[in-house]
């Protein structure tokens, strides 16, 4: 097999599944495939359909064997596709070019690897920072009555009444900011705009997010979003037409995993942001695990999903006031 990159495949895949409150009832478990980039982005789209696929089959019962199974004959069939054609040899001023690329601080914009030569910030004073920029979302909220809502209104049918008008400010005032965290130097934190009815609305919140000099230093600013177009999520979430997609900003893997965490949790109506300040040392494929975990986090404080206190499903809690 061939990597996203084209490099040699890594002599075996490696599937991390995580159950979510749902799962296997009603939906099939958190999947994630490393090492990050060892597949081609369809096959990697393809991996991750087959555990929506095998779920879909079992009528409610475990499928993450079956998945395994499954991946290990996809993974045997892509290694015979690859098999016949042999790269072809490089000269040595083309290999002398990949070693540059690989070098610390060249920037090739494929994540982590790119990001040595990166500003390095200090995560105290990011902490700091961040901290209080949540709190400010967060009393802002309180004030305004925005912040931390989600979806309340009666959107059912295909003509999805109830839902309102919008602005840039409206948009920027309903945004939740959550807790910043450091792992080995380097700061996440999360954000999340609920009762999100347009693609406009998304890059409003982006745009919003991205006026505020703190986040605007940030190393990536990854986003997903799932929005119910027509139908009603909450009570027929098969029969909804969706548009869903996400942005990774430079983090290769980060937004498709984001993206797979909403449409496992059920979660319409919704756009998550992680922003992580990169601090100087590699985390690796941690990294995935942390932006998942935070995003989750936030799905958590707007009553997307079922917390350890319980909490609601789908489209979220009308009394959350956020971060």
């Amino acid at each position: 097999m061939l990597t996203r990159d084209g490099t040699p495949a890594p002599d075996c895949l490696v599937a991390r599944v995580v159950p979510v409150e749902t799962y296997p009832s009603r939906t099939p478990p958190l999947v994630e495939v490393h090492p990050v980039g060892a597949l081609i982005q369809h096959r990697m789209d393809a991996a991750l359909a087959a555990m929506d696929e095998e779920h879909a089959a079992s009528d409610g019962d475990v499928c993450v064997f079956p998945f395994v199974t499954r991946l290990r004959e996809m993974a045997r069939a892509w290694r015979d596709e690859d098999r016949p054609s042999r790269r072809p040899e490089r000269d040595d001023a083309a290999a002398a070019d990949d070693d540059d690329d690989d070098a610390p601080g060249t920037g090739t914009g494929r994540g982590e690897e790119a990001e040595t030569g990166d500003a390095e910030w200090d995560p105290v004073a990011i902490d700091a920072e961040l901290a209080s920029l949540a709190m400010t979302m967060t009393e802002r909220g309180a004030r305004d009555g925005t912040a931390g809502t989600a979806g309340d209104d009666d959107a059912t049918g295909t003509d999805r009444p109830g839902v309102g008008a919008w602005t840039d400010e409206s948009v920027r005032r309903s945004i939740v900011a959550g807790p910043p965290f450091t792992e080995k130097k380097s700061t996440f934190q999360g954000f999340l705009l609920s009762d999100v009815t347009s693609l406009e609305q998304v890059d409003a919140m982006l745009r919003a997010l991205q006026r505020d000099s703190r986040i605007a230093r940030c190393s990536h600013l990854m986003a997903a979003w799932r929005i119910a177009l027509r139908g009603d999520p909450r009570d027929d979430p098969d029969g909804c037409v969706w548009a869903q997609d996400h942005d990774e900003d430079g983090e290769t893997g980060a937004g498709r995993g984001l993206s797979h965490l909403l449409r496992v949790t059920q979660s319409a109506d919704v756009c998550v942001v992680v922003a992580r300040w990169f601090g100087g040392i590699h985390l690796g494929p941690a990294r995935f695990q942390l932006i998942n975990n935070c995003a989750r986090d936030m799905l958590e404080r707007c009553g997307f999903v079922e917390g350890k206190g319980g909490g609601s499903k789908g489209r979220g809690k009308s009394n959350n006031k956020g971060g």
